[in-house]
């Protein structure tokens, strides 16, 4: 009769300091401010650090172009490590997540989202 192996599950912990906060399902949604989208954006350095990696290079900016209402447009600068669509759209879901008020991110302008090497 053949062995059977059960692989149990093992969670690690996720460190929570000042530089890493995890974020979970219990965090209350914050506020719709310019303050607290600019808060989360900051955030997003932190929790999606594998799109903004300083170490290699990646000198990627992201801050708030505009807000209004429940409508918000980011702007995008710099290296970025994975295709610019991509950080839009991660982004996007970050920060309705964190803000449950936003309905919409998009681009301030189109040409942001162009990953040619003349636009870093």
């Amino acid at each position: 009769m053949p062995a059977t192996y059960r692989r149990e599950r093992s969670f690690l912990p996720v460190p929570t300091t000042r530089h890493h906060r995890a974020i979970s399902a219990s965090i209350s949604p914050l506020d719709l401010t310019e303050a607290n989208i600019k808060q989360v954006l900051d955030d997003a350095r932190v929790e999606l650090a594998q799109l903004f990696d300083t170490s290699v290079g990646i000198t990627g900016k992201v801050e708030l172009a505009d807000l209004d209402g429940p409508y918000m447009k980011i702007r995008i600068g710099g290296k970025i490590w994975h295709k610019r669509s991509t950080v839009l759209s991660r982004l996007g879901n970050y920060l309705k997540q964190r803000i449950s008020a936003i309905l919409e991110v998009d681009i301030e302008d189109e040409k942001q989202l162009d990953d040619s090497p003349e636009n870093f």
